[in-house]
């Protein structure tokens, strides 16, 4: 048996018990393997392999996902050969894919030997990790458990040492504050400051810049109440005093259990706390004041690629959250948990049981039918009505298994704030085969004597629904749609709009009665193909080849409300992917993927400032005020398989006029 070195103790435990001793490489194969690494995954999964916009390749993280007994050894090769790149999955050669499991291999210890890996060494089957002290000393209590019942309570809970904000507070939000995701409960996104308006916005200049230090996806959308900021990486959060983004606490989560796609959306400010979700499928509560943890729930299994990447919601008494990953085979779900204590107050199936009402609309395979809550969600007191946009069913790109309406994904669901029962619901798009998920919250807002729900799809259509009737008002393509029609196919087919596109909604100004929307202008070919289910793997049942950056652009539109007529469009040579956010100065604030954050009239379009960023902006744009003086937040340096060749880390620039 050739000699085996490990980097530490927990790994050699791990890998010891895992890899068979067959596993054999040159070293010429895992130097080739390293270049193919650095051409396909090193973007995502850093140049390391330590993580970034995707998971650690390396290391205790590593050791975990594929040391839990749940594998066989052709797993771990198809993750390579079938499932990734993530936006050409299986487009590598097999020579390339076998390089790069050699390259994996060394990167966890093991030395090369005479003997180049082949596919005969996959054949086996992978023992299951016995108990060690030393992974479970790296794992709380019960992480470890395959069968483990989810939601599991908090171990411990602790008090905060503040109080704010409350209910009031939320619901009728101070002119200098934003406390949600999308500022309101309601998710329009408009500030009433007028401070920074049409007349000086030329004027605009940096204030404050705050190094993050953590790259990868960087979508938050900032949260400010009383001058005090939140944001979050994907593993981090940070409070910072927003006039001068001065650090007064951090806290980082190191994930334990397997992670998916590290990425979120930021937290939910509540009663002296602060909730986020992590990229292994926790509820963390912590102190606002001091960044100290008060609880953590282990809502879903994160080796079968659970996540919570969206911002929360907390209203009532409880912070409502989802779970993401439908790509890799979840089953999703919505949750309410009391804030105070983290205990489920209820939990809602977006894929439903068989038996349930909506069971019908599925033929089969609602076991792992997807239905992801990738965002945040609304919320309406009057109604006392949670709405929550969701995500495709699963596999992505094919329906053997899957007949139906594929209910409740696709759709916006506006269940009981208090039982999580279905109030009612809208379908943007039934039996999807597009990955057009609804993964941006609804803006809710009263116009023209009418209540409105305006939601935008990633099918590239804006829908405006009558909150009150339920009925359609309205809808209008906001991007390029063609070939709408055309199925995944064995060939492939192009379409348009592309599987990555629509993260975030639309946003509406109460002053001109304008609805707002950008868009990530991109388009697919779509594959089709035998769907290959690994826990916590990519589950698409084909894949999907972005068009290059050259063919990819941006629009920025506003629409009448609630009639959907378009008032004017801005075309951008770059993807939009941030929220747009409108002012009652008459702006109109956004970001692209090239790095520019753009402040429009929000009348007519033109741009009014321009300043490149050094990186792309995928996030929120927030607006607020310290003492009496406004400013904007911008999140800037989003590095994830959205930005192709971008490469900066997470950074905040604040900006305001002198």
């Amino acid at each position: 048996m050739r000699s085996q070195i490990f980097r530490c103790g927990v790994l050699a435990v791990l890998l010891m018990t895992v890899w068979p001793s067959a596993f054999s490489f040159t070293q010429s194969q895992a130097a080739a393997g390293r270049l193919v690494y650095a051409r396909a995954c090193g973007l995502c999964h850093g140049t390391s392999l330590q993580g970034g916009a995707a998971e650690a390749l390396s290391g205790t993280a590593f050791a975990r996902t594929w040391g839990d007994g749940r594998h066989q050894a052709a797993d771990f090769f198809a993750a390579i050969a079938k499932q990734m790149p993530k936006n050409a999955p299986g487009s590598l050669s097999q020579a390339d894919n076998l390089a790069l499991a050699a390259f994996i291999l060394q990167s966890n210890g093991y030395a090369h030997d005479a003997e180049p890996l082949t596919l005969a060494a996959f054949a086996g089957a992978l023992p299951a990790a016995p108990a060690s002290a030393a992974l479970a000393a790296s794992a709380p209590a019960g992480a470890a458990a395959a069968s483990a019942s989810f939601p599991q309570a908090p171990r411990s809970v602790l008090p905060p040492s503040g109080s704010g904000p409350q209910d009031a507070q939320l619901r009728y939000v101070a002119d200098a504050d934003w406390l949600t995701f999308n500022r309101t409960l309601a998710g329009d996104r408009f500030s009433p400051l007028a401070q920074i308006n049409t007349g000086n916005a030329q004027h605009l200049q940096v204030k404050c810049i705050a190094q993050l230090g953590e790259m990868g996806s960087f979508e938050t959308s900032p949260i400010v109440h009383d001058g005090q900021m939140f944001v979050t990486t994907a593993h981090k959060v940070l409070a910072l005093d927003g006039a001068t983004c001065a650090v007064k606490w951090s806290y980082n989560y190191v994930p334990v259990d397997p992670e998916h796609l590290p990425g979120n959306r930021g937290v939910a400010l509540y009663e002296g706390r602060v909730f986020r979700g992590t990229t292994d499928g926790h509820l963390l509560c912590l102190d606002a004041a001091s960044g100290k943890l008060l609880w953590d729930v282990r809502v879903a299994d994160g080796a079968l690629g659970y996540e919570i990447t969206g911002a929360p919601v907390a209203f009532d008494g409880k912070v409502f959250t989802g779970d993401a990953g439908a790509d890799t085979g979840i089953r999703g779900r919505i949750y309410a948990f009391d804030a105070s204590n983290g205990a489920l107050v209820w939990a809602f199936d977006i894929v439903p049981h068989q038996a349930d009402a909506a069971g019908a609309s599925w033929s089969g395979g609602t076991d792992r039918g997807g239905g992801a809550t990738w965002s945040s969600m609304a919320i309406d007191p009057q109604g006392h009505l949670l709405f929550v946009p969701t995500g495709n069913p699963a596999p992505d790109f094919n329906d053997a298994d899957r007949a139906g309406d594929n209910l409740y994904t696709d759709s916006v669901v506006a269940l009981d704030l208090a039982t999580g029962k279905l109030a009612w619901y809208v379908q943007q798009v039934a039996h999807d085969l597009h990955d057009w998920d609804t993964a941006a919250a609804p803006a809710l807002f009263a116009h023209g004597g009418e209540r409105v729900m305006a939601v935008a799809s990633k099918n590239g259509l804006l829908y405006q629904y009558d909150l009150d009737t339920h009925q359609t008002l309205s809808q209008a393509p906001f991007t390029t749609r063609s070939n709408v029609d055309a199925l995944p196919s064995a060939q492939g087919v192009h379409v348009c709009p592309g599987a990555l596109g629509q993260y975030n909604g639309p946003a509406f100004s109460p002053l001109s009665g304008h609805l707002f929307v950008a868009s990530a202008d991109r388009c697919n070919v779509l594959t089709r193909a035998e769907p290959h289910y690994v826990p916590g793997g990519v589950y698409f049942g084909g894949m999907f080849r972005m068009d290059p950056p050259a063919l990819q652009s941006g629009w920025i539109e506003a629409f009448e409300a609630p009639g959907g007529h378009e008032i004017w469009s801005v075309h951008r040579k770059d993807p939009v992917l941030a929220a747009v956010t409108p002012t009652a100065g008459g702006l109109l604030l956004t970001g692209d993927m090239g790095g520019s954050f753009l402040a429009l009239d929000a009348g007519n379009g033109r741009v009014l400032y321009e300043f490149a960023t050094g990186g792309p902006i995928a996030a929120g744009i927030s607006v607020y005020a310290v003492a009496g003086r406004e400013y904007i937040a911008v999140p800037s340096g989003s590095s994830s398989r959205d930005a192709a060749t971008a490469t900066a880390a997470a950074t905040l620039i604040v900006f305001s006029v002198p």
